[in-house]
């Protein structure tokens, strides 16, 4: 074999080799990129998950729907609608007017016999998005409430 073949397989080796570096790294490109979209939603998600739980809290501690009105409104984050209750909060999870994340949680009240039960329904959405990321329904027994 001479040296002109030599120079000849190393070059085709080279290009070889570079072909494939150019393929990994395209692959990892992609693959870090829908793990960054993967990890900005499953953000979002745990934001929802712990603002619907913060607001199924205050269903619990309220009395009335005015008193979960209070309890939710900060900072004027917070306005009643026919039944049920708005308040928005940004990324941070603080309240926020007009931030990203809104909570709407409905106030359905049933009589029992000796008390009440409060039915909810808790809708977590972000601005950005069209369909609610996150909904809880839930329920608190009120005794002597409706009595």
């Amino acid at each position: 074999m001479g040296k002109k073949q030599h120079i000849t397989a190393f070059y085709v080796e080279a290009l070889l080799l570079i072909a494939v570096f150019i393929g990994i790294i395209l692959t990892l490109t992609r693959v870090y990129g829908a793990g960054r979209l993967q990890s900005a939603g499953a953000e979002r998600l745990t934001t929802a998950v712990t603002l619907a739980g913060n607001a199924a809290e205050a269903l619990a501690g309220a009395g009335s729907e005015e008193e979960l009105l209070a309890l939710l409104d900060e900072n004027d984050n917070a306005a009643a609608e026919a039944g049920a209750v708005c308040a928005t909060y940004g990324g941070d999870l603080l309240p926020a007017a007009g931030g990203a994340y809104t909570v709407r949680v409905t106030w359905e009240p049933e009589a029992l016999g000796a008390g009440e039960l409060v039915k909810s329904r808790i809708t977590v959405s972000h601005a950005g998005l069209a369909a609610p990321l996150y909904t809880l329904e839930t329920a608190v027994y009120r005794k002597g409430a409706g009595a």
